[in-house]
């Protein structure tokens, strides 16, 4: 993030208040329990937001050398993007053209890719996706009208992320999806970032629970007091609107101490959990020495897959660089998954079974209120 940048979010952290109600929403608001437990409003979203994308697909530092490839669902699709030799990258339906069949693992991901071949009946394709062979068909498919190609789907890379189309052919436009947050994002050198781990996991709860809890610091003193809360401001969070997306910036509890330096010398990085929401499945976190990178996919409305990445700054030169961020994950991971993740999910459970007509989003948890409202317009617009 340039100098200039964090500058200016850091003045508005200074002519806050004591409890950074400067930074407060105009207003609070509510939502109905029924956006996170009506199926036919599931479905809805399905398909007005991650049926067409984009979506985030990961950091390009996941797929930086040729034959590298992820594999993850969109939606139910299942999708593969592949280092091409030239560099470039191409994003493949992960289906065999024959019956079917996964070339890779979903939520795989590898190295070296050489070519594709199905596991059924061997067909084989080269990483650009063309057939290369069927094996011992004895001319069983020479009538067949197809090439039998794999099928394509829109990508594209720009400041070190990749973003996927999962279903039509329009081009992406990153900065279009980025809807202003390309100057931040850019700036922060994510394509020269080392892959070091990712791990997915399921959870019984809707979507949107999932940004609920990332999206504002006001649990923190009580959720996590006794975890983060001794090192982190619970009043509010930084935030700004881009578009869809938003960024939301979690503060360290001394982040007034860089005030009493020159404004030439201060920073943001070290007291701020730097966060990209981009709408509607990823999440792209700024550590002070690391970044981390979160996928959801909505599987049903009260079931949702995570994907959580680590990335280094640069590779790391022993198994003790590279297990320092690995503990990292762990931290973050246990600390969502036995705090955060763990509470939505008793959350979901009540909401359910019908235990509330609607939920209020305070003027102090403003990435909320944002996000809420972005998927609201949606469903409205596509309803009248």
């Amino acid at each position: 993030m340039r100098h200039e940048r964090q500058v200016e979010l850091l003045k508005r952290v200074a002519a806050s208040g004591d409890h950074l109600e400067g930074l407060h929403a105009a207003a609070s608001a509510t939502n109905a329990a029924s956006a996170y437990t009506d199926p036919a409003r599931f479905e809805l979203e399905r398909k007005l937001l991650f049926r067409p994308g984009p979506l985030f697909f990961g950091l390009s530092a996941g797929l930086a050398e040729p034959g590298a490839y992820r594999a993850m669902r969109a939606d139910g699709l299942p999708l593969v993007v592949v280092r091409q030799a030239d560099g470039s990258l191409k994003a493949f339906v992960n289906a065999c053209r024959h019956r079917g069949a996964p070339l890779v693992e979903p939520h795989s991901s590898g190295q070296g890719l050489k070519a594709f071949h199905c596991p059924y009946h061997a067909w084989t394709y080269e990483p650009s996706g063309e057939l290369r062979a069927r094996p011992l068909s004895a001319g069983a498919f020479d009538d067949v009208a197809s090439p039998c190609n794999l099928l394509r789907r829109p990508v594209a890379e720009r400041y070190g992320l990749v973003f996927v189309r999962p279903h039509g052919d329009e081009p992406i436009d990153v900065d279009e999806v980025l809807g202003g947050a390309e100057d931040d994002l850019g700036a922060f050198g994510l394509d020269g970032y080392t892959h070091v781990e990712s791990r997915t996991r399921e959870w019984h709860f809707n979507w949107k629970l999932f940004f609920d809890t990332f999206s504002e610091s006001y649990h923190i003193r009580t959720l996590h007091r006794n975890s983060l809360a001794p090192n982190f401001n619970s009043d509010c969070v930084i935030f700004e609107p881009f578009g869809r997306n938003l960024l939301s910036v979690g503060l360290r509890a001394n982040v007034r101490d860089e005030f009493a330096k020159p404004e030439t010398d201060w920073s943001l990085l070290p007291y701020g959990t730097i966060q990209y929401f981009l709408v509607p499945n990823g999440l792209v976190v700024h550590q002070l020495d690391h970044v981390e990178t979160w996928i959801v996919e909505p599987l049903a409305v009260n079931r949702t897959r995570t994907t959580t990445s680590v990335y280094a700054p640069e590779p790391p030169a022993t198994d003790k660089a590279r297990n320092y961020f690995v503990k990292n994950l762990d931290m973050l991971l246990n600390v969502t998954g036995e705090e955060d993740f763990a509470l939505m999910q008793q959350i979901q459970q009540s909401l359910d079974a019908g235990a509330l007509t609607e939920l209020v989003y305070g003027a102090n948890e403003p990435p909320l209120i944002h996000f809420h409202d972005q998927i609201n317009r949606v469903i409205a617009e596509s309803t009248n």
